[in-house]
């Protein structure tokens, strides 16, 4: 039979690289930060939700922006006067026997993850949002258009960007390490909408 599958209205998911080590100021700063954390639902974070706020984070800052900025036009390509920029920031850890279990980050439209200290085979997963899913079959084989969960694998230095309403998470840490990754958030800045429409908006973020 012939036959043609298309997909429509792909999720973007964007990665990119620090390309570089991590400097020594940096690498005190992340331990520093990390040195008396919150305790989370199955991991701990940073007390400040700032980091990139940090003059030791200016050069990280940049990048992460630059690759922002990408994905905005890539993704939304609008004629708006209008960008996303960062607004808060915060460091993750998790050790043997930890996991971060599967959120979303409300109040945010694009955030993303620069990978710090991981394991050899460790990464984020993303989870199809099934709660309106009335029927449950079993998946002879995973595929773009079945499965439940995607997963991505990442090294130190990789920078994942996705939307912010994606639900995704870190399965348990297995290994001996302490796995540290730097999240952050983003929201609209500028001008949006149309004045004709009456759904002319400007916003502007410090």
């Amino acid at each position: 039979m012939d036959h043609q599958m298309m997909n429509m209205f792909a999720v973007p998911l964007y990665r990119s690289s620090l390309k570089r080590a991590f400097t020594a100021e940096e690498v005190r700063f992340f331990q520093n930060e990390l040195r008396d954390p919150v305790l989370s639902i199955s991991n701990s974070s940073s007390k400040n939700k700032n980091v990139l706020g940090a003059a030791e984070m200016q050069k990280i800052r940049a990048v992460l922006q630059e690759d922002l900025d990408n994905f905005f036009g890539i993704v939304f390509n609008t004629s708006n006067d209008v960008q996303l920029k960062i607004t808060q920031s915060w460091l993750t850890s998790s050790v043997k026997g930890q996991s971060h279990h599967a959120h979303t980050h409300p109040n945010s439209i694009v955030s993303g993850v620069l990978y710090i200290n991981l394991a050899p085979h460790d990464g984020i997963s993303f989870y199809r949002n099934e709660d309106n899913q009335w029927y449950e079959l079993l998946r002879k084989e995973d595929s773009y258009y079945n499965a439940y969960r995607y997963f991505i694998q990442t090294s130190v230095g990789d920078i994942v960007l996705f939307p912010s309403n994606v639900q995704h998470g870190v399965q348990q840490v297995t290994e001996n390490i302490e796995r540290v990754s730097l999240s952050f958030n983003s929201f609209f800045s500028g001008e949006m909408g149309r004045e004709e429409f009456s759904n002319k908006l400007r916003i502007s973020l410090d």
